[in-house]
Protein backbone atom coordinates (compact mmCIF):
# COMPACT_ATOMS: atom_id res chain seq x y z
CA UNK A 1 0.00 0.00 0.00
CA UNK A 2 1.53 3.20 -0.83
CA UNK A 3 0.21 6.04 1.55
CA UNK A 4 0.02 9.22 0.17
CA UNK A 5 2.49 11.83 1.74
CA UNK A 6 1.65 15.75 2.70
CA UNK A 7 4.49 17.95 3.38
CA UNK A 8 4.54 21.46 5.12
CA UNK A 9 6.71 24.04 4.33
CA UNK A 10 7.35 27.50 5.05
CA UNK A 11 5.53 30.08 2.61
CA UNK A 12 6.22 33.63 1.53
CA UNK A 13 3.47 35.66 0.29
CA UNK A 14 3.63 38.70 -1.95
CA UNK A 15 2.93 41.06 0.73
CA UNK A 16 5.38 39.55 2.95
CA UNK A 17 3.48 37.59 5.23
CA UNK A 18 4.93 34.27 6.68
CA UNK A 19 2.25 31.29 5.92
CA UNK A 20 2.76 26.87 6.53
CA UNK A 21 1.48 25.28 3.22
CA UNK A 22 0.48 21.62 2.84
CA UNK A 23 0.91 20.42 -0.01
CA UNK A 24 0.46 16.72 -1.66
CA UNK A 25 -2.05 14.55 -3.47
CA UNK A 26 -5.46 12.73 -2.50
CA UNK A 27 -7.37 9.99 -4.74
CA UNK A 28 -4.59 11.83 -7.51
CA UNK A 29 -5.48 15.62 -6.95
CA UNK A 30 -3.29 18.08 -5.94
CA UNK A 31 -3.83 19.72 -2.99
CA UNK A 32 -2.48 22.75 -1.98
CA UNK A 33 -3.48 24.76 1.31
CA UNK A 34 -2.09 27.72 3.23
CA UNK A 35 -2.35 27.97 7.29
CA UNK A 36 -1.53 31.05 9.92
CA UNK A 37 0.75 28.56 11.90
CA UNK A 38 2.50 25.90 11.30
CA UNK A 39 0.32 24.00 14.30
CA UNK A 40 -2.62 24.48 12.21
CA UNK A 41 -0.77 23.11 9.12
CA UNK A 42 0.13 19.76 10.78
CA UNK A 43 -2.88 19.31 12.50
CA UNK A 44 -4.45 19.39 8.59
CA UNK A 45 -1.60 17.50 7.09
CA UNK A 46 -1.86 14.83 9.64
CA UNK A 47 -6.15 14.63 8.96
CA UNK A 48 -5.21 14.27 4.85
CA UNK A 49 -2.88 11.63 5.50
CA UNK A 50 -5.74 9.37 7.88
CA UNK A 51 -7.89 10.14 5.25
CA UNK A 52 -5.62 8.85 2.86
CA UNK A 53 -5.13 5.53 4.88
CA UNK A 54 -8.90 5.08 5.46
CA UNK A 55 -9.80 5.29 2.00
CA UNK A 56 -6.89 3.08 0.82
CA UNK A 57 -7.78 0.46 3.55
CA UNK A 58 -11.45 0.37 3.34
CA UNK A 59 -11.57 2.05 7.20
CA UNK A 60 -13.71 5.35 7.77
CA UNK A 61 -14.11 7.27 10.65
CA UNK A 62 -17.56 7.90 12.21
CA UNK A 63 -19.30 8.93 15.13
CA UNK A 64 -21.48 6.18 16.94
CA UNK A 65 -22.59 5.28 20.73
CA UNK A 66 -21.05 1.68 20.06
CA UNK A 67 -18.90 1.04 22.83
CA UNK A 68 -15.55 -0.65 21.20
CA UNK A 69 -16.53 -4.12 21.78
CA UNK A 70 -19.78 -3.61 20.11
CA UNK A 71 -18.07 -2.32 17.41
CA UNK A 72 -16.11 -5.46 16.69
CA UNK A 73 -19.50 -7.15 17.28
CA UNK A 74 -21.20 -5.54 14.61
CA UNK A 75 -18.00 -6.05 11.88
CA UNK A 76 -18.17 -9.86 13.09
CA UNK A 77 -21.94 -9.59 12.05
CA UNK A 78 -21.79 -8.22 9.01
CA UNK A 79 -18.67 -10.54 7.94
CA UNK A 80 -20.88 -13.63 8.98
CA UNK A 81 -23.54 -12.02 6.16
CA UNK A 82 -21.41 -12.08 3.38
CA UNK A 83 -22.98 -13.88 0.72
CA UNK A 84 -26.12 -13.77 2.27
CA UNK A 85 -29.65 -11.96 0.42
CA UNK A 86 -30.89 -10.31 3.58
CA UNK A 87 -29.89 -7.52 5.67
CA UNK A 88 -28.57 -8.04 9.38
CA UNK A 89 -31.68 -6.28 10.64
CA UNK A 90 -33.71 -9.02 9.50
CA UNK A 91 -32.40 -11.72 10.91
CA UNK A 92 -32.22 -9.78 14.09
CA UNK A 93 -35.98 -9.57 13.63
CA UNK A 94 -36.33 -13.08 12.83
CA UNK A 95 -34.20 -13.94 16.19
CA UNK A 96 -35.87 -11.58 18.22
CA UNK A 97 -39.18 -12.98 17.06
CA UNK A 98 -38.56 -16.78 17.00
CA UNK A 99 -35.66 -17.22 20.17
CA UNK A 100 -36.35 -17.77 23.31
CA UNK A 101 -34.09 -17.67 25.89
CA UNK A 102 -34.07 -20.64 28.91
CA UNK A 103 -35.87 -19.17 32.26
CA UNK A 104 -32.81 -20.69 34.25
CA UNK A 105 -29.69 -22.31 33.45
CA UNK A 106 -30.50 -25.97 34.69
CA UNK A 107 -27.69 -28.31 35.58
CA UNK A 108 -27.88 -31.48 34.67
CA UNK A 109 -27.87 -33.39 37.88
CA UNK A 110 -30.93 -31.37 39.06
CA UNK A 111 -33.32 -31.74 35.44
CA UNK A 112 -33.06 -35.24 35.28
CA UNK A 113 -33.20 -35.95 39.37
CA UNK A 114 -36.55 -33.93 38.74
CA UNK A 115 -37.08 -35.46 35.34
CA UNK A 116 -36.99 -39.20 36.68
CA UNK A 117 -39.52 -38.54 39.96
CA UNK A 118 -42.18 -37.78 37.34
CA UNK A 119 -41.45 -41.27 35.89
CA UNK A 120 -41.11 -42.72 39.06
CA UNK A 121 -44.65 -41.49 39.79
CA UNK A 122 -45.96 -42.93 36.57
CA UNK A 123 -44.40 -45.98 37.57
CA UNK A 124 -46.25 -46.04 41.10
CA UNK A 125 -49.51 -45.20 39.12
CA UNK A 126 -48.98 -48.46 36.84
CA UNK A 127 -48.51 -46.00 33.82
CA UNK A 128 -45.26 -47.36 33.19
CA UNK A 129 -43.49 -50.97 33.37
CA UNK A 130 -40.30 -51.63 35.88
CA UNK A 131 -38.28 -52.57 32.99
CA UNK A 132 -39.03 -49.26 31.50
CA UNK A 133 -38.22 -47.20 34.56
CA UNK A 134 -34.89 -49.21 34.66
CA UNK A 135 -34.23 -48.39 31.42
CA UNK A 136 -34.70 -44.78 31.58
CA UNK A 137 -32.83 -44.71 35.14
CA UNK A 138 -29.75 -46.72 33.51
CA UNK A 139 -29.26 -44.04 30.54
CA UNK A 140 -29.92 -41.04 32.49
CA UNK A 141 -26.78 -42.04 34.88
CA UNK A 142 -24.64 -43.10 32.31
CA UNK A 143 -25.83 -39.62 30.51
CA UNK A 144 -24.77 -38.06 33.70
CA UNK A 145 -21.65 -39.67 34.16
CA UNK A 146 -20.66 -38.54 30.73
CA UNK A 147 -21.47 -34.91 31.42
CA UNK A 148 -21.36 -34.51 35.04
CA UNK A 149 -20.97 -30.49 35.20
CA UNK A 150 -23.42 -29.57 32.23
CA UNK A 151 -26.23 -27.38 31.80
CA UNK A 152 -29.38 -28.89 29.88
CA UNK A 153 -29.40 -25.91 27.51
CA UNK A 154 -25.82 -26.54 26.46
CA UNK A 155 -26.35 -29.11 24.71
CA UNK A 156 -26.09 -29.76 21.00
CA UNK A 157 -26.38 -32.54 18.05
CA UNK A 158 -22.51 -32.23 17.87
CA UNK A 159 -22.14 -33.69 21.28
CA UNK A 160 -24.97 -36.22 21.85
CA UNK A 161 -24.41 -38.21 18.89
CA UNK A 162 -20.18 -39.11 20.07
CA UNK A 163 -22.68 -40.04 23.50
CA UNK A 164 -25.21 -42.29 21.35
CA UNK A 165 -22.68 -44.12 19.26
CA UNK A 166 -20.25 -44.68 22.51
CA UNK A 167 -19.58 -48.60 22.17
CA UNK A 168 -20.01 -48.78 18.93
CA UNK A 169 -23.96 -49.77 19.47
CA UNK A 170 -25.85 -51.85 16.79
CA UNK A 171 -28.61 -49.69 15.06
CA UNK A 172 -31.42 -50.71 18.00
CA UNK A 173 -29.76 -50.01 20.85
CA UNK A 174 -28.57 -46.52 19.25
CA UNK A 175 -32.17 -45.65 18.76
CA UNK A 176 -33.46 -46.57 22.41
CA UNK A 177 -30.85 -44.62 23.37
CA UNK A 178 -31.90 -41.49 21.27
CA UNK A 179 -35.52 -42.15 21.92
CA UNK A 180 -35.43 -42.14 25.96
CA UNK A 181 -32.77 -38.97 25.55
CA UNK A 182 -35.86 -37.11 23.14
CA UNK A 183 -38.34 -37.81 25.76
CA UNK A 184 -35.94 -36.15 28.26
CA UNK A 185 -35.44 -33.41 26.50
CA UNK A 186 -39.48 -32.54 25.68
CA UNK A 187 -39.54 -32.89 29.06
CA UNK A 188 -36.73 -30.04 29.24
CA UNK A 189 -38.82 -28.36 26.94
CA UNK A 190 -41.96 -27.86 28.25
CA UNK A 191 -39.93 -26.74 31.46
CA UNK A 192 -38.67 -23.84 29.50
CA UNK A 193 -35.36 -25.00 30.66
CA UNK A 194 -34.07 -25.23 26.67
CA UNK A 195 -35.84 -23.67 23.52
CA UNK A 196 -34.95 -26.35 21.23
CA UNK A 197 -34.51 -29.91 21.48
CA UNK A 198 -30.91 -30.99 20.52
CA UNK A 199 -31.93 -34.65 20.01
CA UNK A 200 -33.94 -33.95 16.88
CA UNK A 201 -30.85 -32.98 15.12
CA UNK A 202 -28.95 -36.13 15.41
CA UNK A 203 -29.57 -39.11 12.67
CA UNK A 204 -32.49 -42.06 13.52
CA UNK A 205 -31.28 -45.07 11.89
CA UNK A 206 -33.82 -47.09 9.90
CA UNK A 207 -33.97 -50.64 10.70
CA UNK A 208 -35.57 -53.00 8.10
CA UNK A 209 -37.00 -55.97 9.76
CA UNK A 210 -37.32 -59.54 8.12
CA UNK A 211 -40.73 -60.64 7.88
CA UNK A 212 -41.77 -64.09 7.73
CA UNK A 213 -43.80 -65.85 5.31
CA UNK A 214 -45.64 -68.98 5.54
CA UNK A 215 -44.91 -72.06 3.50
CA UNK A 216 -46.83 -73.14 0.30
CA UNK A 217 -47.71 -76.41 0.09
CA UNK A 218 -49.87 -77.89 -2.45
CA UNK A 219 -52.99 -80.16 -1.73
CA UNK A 220 -51.47 -83.31 -2.20
CA UNK A 221 -48.94 -82.04 0.57
CA UNK A 222 -52.06 -81.18 2.24
CA UNK A 223 -53.93 -84.42 1.78
CA UNK A 224 -51.27 -86.38 3.32
CA UNK A 225 -50.57 -84.09 5.74
CA UNK A 226 -54.20 -84.65 7.07
CA UNK A 227 -53.91 -88.75 6.66
CA UNK A 228 -50.44 -88.76 8.72
CA UNK A 229 -52.13 -86.86 11.51
CA UNK A 230 -54.87 -88.88 11.82
CA UNK A 231 -53.04 -92.11 11.84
Amino acid sequence: MNQPTFAVSRFENRNGIISWRVDGRLHGVRFRKNFKTREEAAAEKTALELKALQAESGIRSATTFLTDAQLREAEDAFRRLTGRTGSLLVYLEYALANYREPNQQKPLTDAVAEYYATKKTAHERTLLSMRQLRSIENELNAFKARFPKAIVSGFSASNLVPYLERGNPSLKTYNNRRGLLSTFFKYAFQKDWIVLNPVEKTPHHRINHRRGSAVTISAEQAEQLVLTTRS
